[in-house]
């Protein structure tokens, strides 16, 4: 799907959200390897064409996503999350993003 699709966007959006979103639960400590899973996925299908240009809110969206997931590591360990499958899920996300936006 192409990256600056709405769907995409409302669903990477989703992902922030702090009651429902992976993300948004990371950020108190929650993990799931599930809704884990489901950002990957949807990372997974996203289309950039070659020379397109990115949407600055895709951008936006995802940029920060591997650090921020860094950082909850250690809260979220505390709370009870497998390190091994967050810090699993952590290293698959950044390296998908990294495919997406490429690397200096």
């Amino acid at each position: 799907m192409k990256h600056s699709s709405p769907e995409i966007l409302e669903a990477l959006d989703s992902a922030w959200d702090d009651e429902s979103g992976f993300l948004g639960l990371l950020r108190s400590g929650q993990f799931s390897s599930s809704l884990a899973d489901e950002y990957l996925t949807l990372l997974d299908s996203v289309e950039i064409a070659e020379g397109e240009a990115l949407n600055q809110d895709f951008v936006r969206l995802v940029w920060f996503t591997p650090i921020f997931m860094e950082w909850q590591i250690e809260r979220a360990v505390e709370r009870g999350a497998n390190k091994r499958e967050l810090t699993g899920a952590t290293d698959r996300i950044r390296e998908r993003i990294m495919e997406i936006l490429g690397t200096p």
